[in-house]
């Protein structure tokens, strides 16, 4: 979405104020475990991950943290804990998140920088399908909403930042950081 569309961080601040994610809310939880469960499936025993954009009452991290991970949590509004910047991590979580970011290349890159090598970005983002059912789309209209994946987004992705795709599901996907990028990657309107 152009910047002179987008809404400031007071206004988004006051709409993510809103939300009703409760940790003891079974619907909420069964809705992580969309990436909290084949994300278990990967994590080696103790390790150690970021949940980025955790939110005002961190979920995912307790459900990682109850299956024996240790998780720092980062989120811009409501736990913006610079130190967690200090460190590398096994794997990094971010739902519901990149949706919102305003240069989300910035932060894909930051966040690759802290993801150990062979580590996981684990993604939930939904992502649209195509162009006519995007005009009709509910998840567009969302003011917070900027940007928008396809699914050959993460293909591209993977190729572009030297990653393997090792879960790919409606609305989620793992990525594996394999190694360096073949080329900095060139972004533009036209990527997906």
């Amino acid at each position: 979405m152009p910047p002179e569309f987008q809404i400031d961080d007071v206004e988004e601040k006051a709409l993510y104020d809103l939300h009703e994610n409760d940790s003891d809310d079974s619907s909420y939880r069964g809705f992580l475990n969309r990436i909290a469960q084949p994300l278990l499936k990967l994590l080696p025993e103790s390790a150690h991950g970021l949940d980025f954009g955790s939110g005002p009452g961190p979920t995912l991290s307790n459900m990682l943290e109850d299956a024996g991970h240790r998780c720092a949590l980062y989120d811009k509004f409501y736990a913006a804990d610079e130190s967690v910047w200090n460190r590398q991590y096994d794997f990094i979580t971010a739902t519901e998140v990149f949706e919102h970011l305003r240069e989300p290349a910035v932060v894909l890159e930051s966040l690759l920088t802290h993801l150990m090598p062979h580590g996981y970005l684990a993604l939930m983002t939904q992502r649209w399908i195509s162009e006519d059912r995007f005009k009709n789309w509910q998840y567009r209209n969302d003011p917070t909403h900027i940007i928008f994946m396809h699914e050959e987004t993460c293909h591209w992705l993977a190729r572009a930042y030297g990653l393997s795709i090792a879960y790919l599901a409606h609305g989620v996907v793992i990525f594996r950081k394999t190694g360096e990028p073949a080329r900095k990657p060139v972004l533009s309107n036209d990527s997906h």
